[in-house]
């Protein structure tokens, strides 16, 4: 195929479907049946064309040879009524009418073939059609599952190109750096107030723990316990 030629079925697969692509292959596939469809529409058109002429060439032949049998049948009851030179004039004529339906008949035996062979390139080219428009179907469902495939995976691979699990990550990090600094800067409030001195002086004053308590109460009982019990 051509340059021009490739370049022309784009640009009407272009027209065609309205499409903002030049490169659709799902789109020019279908062109490539558009394009098949009018040479079918032609061919066919051609065929109309040639079995018309056959018929015509068939019409005449047949009035060709009506002609000759009249001829013939008007020779015979010319001789039958000894009238020789109406029965000449009438075989010249007949003579002539053979010839006409004999070249008319020679024609139509180029013609007919070719109404045959016609028919039988056209047949083809529709079956070529049929086959190509299925797959022209299975080519478009095959290019949209490749482009949703195409967008899973950039869905699943991250979001213009960064890993997901990525940046969520440091937005986890992010939110813990802030919670740090936050509690760095209560506990900066809380030395500048005195309130961690006061905190550590109130710890002073307190009573036993209750750890402390227990200890102590088993060290009491223990004492005053007596030996051997």
């Amino acid at each position: 195929m051509s340059l021009i030629d490739s370049i022309s079925r784009t640009l009407k697969g272009l027209l065609n479907d309205a499409a903002d692509s030049v490169q659709d292959p799902s789109r020019d596939s279908r062109q490539i049946v558009r394009e098949l469809d009018d040479s079918i529409a032609k061919a066919e058109n051609a065929l109309i064309e040639i079995q018309a002429q056959v018929a015509m060439q068939q019409s005449k032949r047949d009035v060709a040879a009506d002609k000759a049998k009249k001829y013939e049948d008007g020779a015979k009851r010319a001789l039958q009524s000894s009238d020789e030179a109406l029965a000449r004039e009438a075989l010249g004529a007949q003579a002539t009418a053979e010839a006409e339906r004999d070249a008319l008949a020679q024609e139509l035996g180029t013609l007919e073939p070719s109404v045959a062979q016609l028919k039988s390139q056209i047949d083809d080219m529709r079956q070529r059609r049929n086959d190509l428009n299925a797959r022209s179907s299975i080519l478009q469902a095959k290019q949209q599952i490749a482009e949703a495939k195409d967008v899973a995976a950039t869905a699943l691979g991250g979001i213009g190109g960064k890993n997901l699990s990525e940046d969520f990550r440091k937005l986890e990090d992010k939110v813990a750096l802030s919670n740090a600094r936050s509690d760095a800067r209560l506990n900066s409030a809380d030395v500048k107030s005195g309130k961690a001195l006061d905190d550590k002086l109130a710890e002073l004053n307190r009573g036993p723990s209750v750890e402390e308590r227990l200890e102590a109460l088993k060290k009491q009982i223990a004492s005053t316990t007596p030996a051997g019990q």
